[in-house]
Parts: C-alpha cells; structure tokens; sequence
C-alpha cells in the first residue's frame, strides 16, 4: 500500500476490514498461534508491572532498507533479536502523518518511501509483537519531527480550528491503533504527542495556547482510551531535569482536566541537567501527581569520533563523570536506571535509550541530503557490532 492508499484508509473506517489482506501479510496473531491475544488478566498483570528497558528504534527499517546490518561476535543477526537477547523488553515507535510527500514542507524534508508513516510502523510493531517485545506507540502529530524546537501540524491539519483538529487527532489515533489491534498487536503504552513542553501542533495548541493544548490531549487520551482501555497513556515532555518547567506543565495541564496515567520524560546529560537534577524532578513529579515515570528518551556517547561527515548533535556529557567509551555508557545507564528505580512507591517504570541502531549508512540522515547525528550515541559500533554496552541492559 502506498503513502495516498494508506492516508485513504485512515480517512475512515470502511476499508478497515480488508486492511490485512490489503497489506498482504497474516496478522501476528497468527504467526503466534494467536498468543498475543490469549495472554491471561494475570499475563499482563505481571508483565506491566516489569521495569521496561527499553529502545527506540523507529529508524530501524529506513536503516536496514539501506543496508545496514548488526552483528553479533561476528555474525549477522535481526537487530530487535539481538537486543532482546540483552534484555531489552520494550521497544518505542514513533508514528508521522506523511512524511515524504513532496508537495509540503516539512514533509519534503524525509526520504519519498514515507519512512515513519502508519504502513511502517504497522511493520515494525509487527516484528517487536512477534518477539514478544512491550511496545510504545509514539505520535508526533506531525509530517516531520516534532521536539521542543518545532511542533508542525501535519499538513491535512493546517489551518484547522480546534474542533477540527481535535477530531482530526482523535480519529487518526484511534484509527492507526484499530489497525494495531486488527493485527494482533497491543500496545502497552501511546504517547499522545513528542517532546510537548512547549506545546504541540503550532501555533494552534502552543504553550501559550494552554485550553488548546488541553484540549487536544483530552482528545487523544480519550481515542486511545476507546480503542483499548488498558493502554496507558503518556505526556512527554523534554525537561527530565527541570523540575520548575515540568511544575509548571503537569500543573497547567492538571488544573485544566487533562487525565494520563504516565509520565515520559527525555533525559540527555548534556541538555538536560546533571543526575541529582534528574533524580529530583521525577522524585517530586511521581509524588506530586501520583503519577508513574518513565525516561523515554535518553543515550551516551560510547566515542568521542564521528562515523560520518555529519557534525554530531550530543558533542559533552554535561557534568557526567563517565568516560564516552562503551564502559562510561554503561555507567550511565545503570545510573539512570537506579534513580528511575528509586522513585518512591514503585512509580519509577522504565527507560528507553533513543536510536540505538542508527548507524552511519548512507542515505538515512535526520533529513534528505544529510547524514547521522547520532552515530557516537549508538549500542553498535560504526560497521553495526554490538557494543559491550548492551549487556549492561541484562544486569538490571
């Protein structure tokens, strides 16, 4: 199905029940023998209440479409098998709207295959589903990236007023995780917007468009909600060390009616403040709202070179004592396990390392024409090797 096929049939629903056909692949639920959907109350129970050490890895199929492979001591193996094997329980998909269409920016600014779009992420959640693998489905709400620095609508939705884009939103949530559902996949948590600090979907629900914003999670929560009530739903934000702007978010979206059951945070040392900062703020915020936390963004340097010609984005560790090498990222991530761990009453639930797979390859950049900011933050050297750091997830 292509990128046109596929914004049709999440239009409405009346194609909905040749979608599997449509896609020509048999639901995960057989390839399992229907064991996804025979997991017992108990199953589930025991299985949400796990610490998640988890990994983004949403850039996974543009990846290995372009080459890259991963390996083991020397052999080649499926990437998401190899993390399983060091433990690595959940994995985290972010959803675009249309990236790719030539006719708009910013969805101009990605590769014309749509890399990220709902056909995509059907096949990756698939493949985590199949290895048993926890899922968290994560909506930017936009064609492109969304983060504290740009919240573009998606451009169906430009220019919409609030009743139209919260419909729009409601509907195209509820209709991606429908398409989740028919397939045998259950996510176990879905972000209702990326990196939202300062607002989503600008400048309609900015942050000084508070009612607005309120009013588009409301609507999100409650698509998510309809579709299978045992989805947590998360709001993410970026300040994993700020504890006055996350105040001042939580609270502003409290006060106004917004329900969730999780809070995700992003935590990079070098833009997000120093471990007791951290440690600090999700302390605070899992007592503050009784809410549980989850780091749902966060990496370290295993080298201070650079795999390809693109300049790195995360150049410091801030004031992390740990050494950029494989060593110091393991470091890093018991550290941040043990605060998400410690918060009290059993809110800290999980934490995510961001992009572990993005290896330098040519033609997968953040953008077209661009390379890898991210090839030093990897658990893979630069040819794919799996670093030493990945057994650190095993010792949790």
């Amino acid at each position: 199905m292509n990128r046109r096929e596929m914004l049709g049939w999440l239009a409405g629903a009346a194609a909905a029940a040749g979608v599997g056909a449509t896609l020509g692949a048999p639901a995960v639920a057989a390839e399992q023998g229907g064991a996804p959907g025979n997991a017992t109350a108990q199953d589930a129970a025991a299985r949400a209440s796990r610490f998640a050490m988890g990994a983004d890895v949403s850039t996974l199929l543009e990846l290995e479409a372009n080459g890259a492979k991963y390996y083991e001591h020397g052999e080649a193996h499926d990437c998401l098998q190899i993390l399983k094997r060091h433990c690595v329980d959940s994995i985290r998909i972010k959803v675009w709207n249309d990236p790719g269409n030539p006719d708009f920016f910013p969805a101009n600014q990605s590769p014309a295959a749509g890399w990220n779009d709902a056909g995509h992420v059907r096949m990756l959640a698939r493949r985590a589903a199949a290895l048993g693998l926890r899922i968290l489905i994560d909506f930017h709400y936009s064609d492109w990236w969304a983060d504290p620095g740009k919240q573009y609508p998606p451009h169906d939705w430009a220019g919409k007023d609030i009743t139209e884009t919260c419909a729009l939103l409601s509907a195209y949530t509820s209709n991606v995780l429908q398409m989740l559902e028919r397939d045998g996949v259950h996510p176990e948590w879905v972000q209702i917007g990326n990196e939202i600090t300062g607002g989503m979907l600008w400048p309609l629900g900015k942050y000084d468009q508070l009612d607005n914003l309120a009013a588009l999670l409301k609507a999100g929560h409650d698509a998510v909600k309809s579709v299978d009530g045992r989805i947590k739903v998360m709001l993410h934000i970026d300040s994993g060390g700020n504890n006055a702007t996350s105040r001042w978010w939580f609270d502003s979206m409290t006060q106004r009616g917004v329900t969730f059951d999780v809070i995700g945070l992003s935590y990079y040392p070098q833009w997000q403040g120093s471990f007791s900062d951290l440690q600090g703020n999700v302390n605070d915020l899992a007592t503050r709202y009784d809410k549980d936390v989850i780091v749902v963004e966060t990496a370290y340097p295993w080298t201070t070179s650079d795999g390809d010609s693109e300049p790195d984005s995360m150049t410091n560790v801030g004031t992390s004592p740990y050494p950029q090498t494989p060593a110091g990222q393991a470091q890093f991530l018991g550290a941040v396990t043990d605060i998400v761990n410690a918060i009290p009453d059993g809110h800290g639930k999980g934490v995510f390392w961001w992009e572990p797979e993005w290896i330098p390859t040519p033609n997968v950049g953040w953008k077209v024409g661009a390379g890898d900011q991210w090839d030093n933050n990897t658990l893979f050297d630069f040819h794919g090797n799996a670093l030493s750091s990945l057994d650190a997830f095993r010792r949790r």
